[in-house]
């Protein structure tokens, strides 16, 4: 999948930038993060058509008898965190695999523009912190620690890492863009009554990634009577149910009413969010880049 995904937003990157201003000002005010000359080089190219020509670089053009422009990087003092929740709800269904195709999908994107990328799992035991840096190196090590933690997550394992039960808020970086991947759900299949990092959302530009099927938010029309298995979050098996219409307009109304909760405990704190419902590639990132567009 990381492959695929990579590939993919490659030649699509995500939009990704701040809601407020960056927490340095040096470089200038980035209403958008492909904005800026950058300060640090990069390399050297032929001089193409349209390129400024503030840019070309005398001594190396006299030496390779053409013109020659440097290229820069921008320093982007914007840090970009994911919060995965690895609580066993997630573990259902195809859950795992669509947080895991957001997360890649984010850190990619944030790495292609040069912004640290950290990440971190959460759990009933506490969280794990995954690290937070700059680099192709780092980002691959993440990504990779995240497939496996996924997959370990879709076979209804916790990942075997150890957990600190101390402060999370502490270790995040201030002024960062914070996406918590969740179902927003309790054990028990409710709305959680208080998200996590809501209330310091002033403090992060916090960005909720709702991970729910239509099986959550809603439920599929069925014809007829139908067997459908239904897994248990906390032990993993599957259990054969009998449904008919009736029963699906009643499990409908539950889902949507519950979801509609969750909108609206988000909304009463100014919080917009992405809603992940599926894990293809495409439709998983037409959501992430349409929220960044029309934030």
């Amino acid at each position: 999948m990381r492959s695929e995904i990579c590939r993919y937003v490659a030649y699509r990157p995500i939009p990704i930038s701040p809601r407020r201003l960056a927490t340095s000002q040096i470089n200038g005010e980035w209403p958008s993060p492909y904005i800026g000359k950058g300060m640090d080089f990069k390399s050297h190219r032929a001089y193409q058509l349209g390129d400024d020509l503030r840019s070309v670089n005398m001594a190396m053009s006299i030496r390779a008898g053409k013109r020659m422009v440097v290229e820069r990087v921008a320093m982007r003092d914007i840090s970009i965190y994911i919060l995965l929740d690895c609580s066993a709800s997630m573990g259902i269904r195809t859950k795992a695999k669509i947080m895991k195709a957001a997360a890649l999908m984010i850190l990619y994107s944030g790495s292609k523009m040069e912004m640290r990328v950290g990440a971190s799992i959460l759990t009933d035991k506490g969280y794990h912190n995954l690290g937070l840096g700059m680099g192709n190196r780092h980002s691959l090590r993440l990504m990779d620690s995240i497939e496996n933690i996924c997959d370990d997550l879709s076979d209804n394992q916790l990942p075997e890492v150890d957990f600190e039960s101390h402060n999370l808020q502490k270790m995040l970086p201030a002024g960062c863009i914070l996406f918590y991947i969740s179902d927003y759900m309790d054990t028990q299949g409710k709305p959680c009554p208080d998200f996590p990092f809501v209330f310091n959302s002033k403090k992060y530009d916090l960005i909720p990634v709702i991970i729910q099927d239509e099986f959550e938010y809603s439920f599929p029309e069925l014809p007829g009577e139908t067997l459908i298995e239904l897994t248990d979050p906390e032990n993993g098996e599957s259990h054969p149910f009998w449904f008919n219409s009736s029963e699906v307009k009643k499990i409908k109304k539950i889902n949507e009413s519950r979801f509609s909760r969750i909108h609206e405990g988000l909304h009463d704190r100014g919080l917009s969010y992405i809603h992940a419902s599926n894990p293809e590639i495409d439709s998983l990132h037409q959501s992430i880049s349409n929220y960044f567009l029309y934030r």
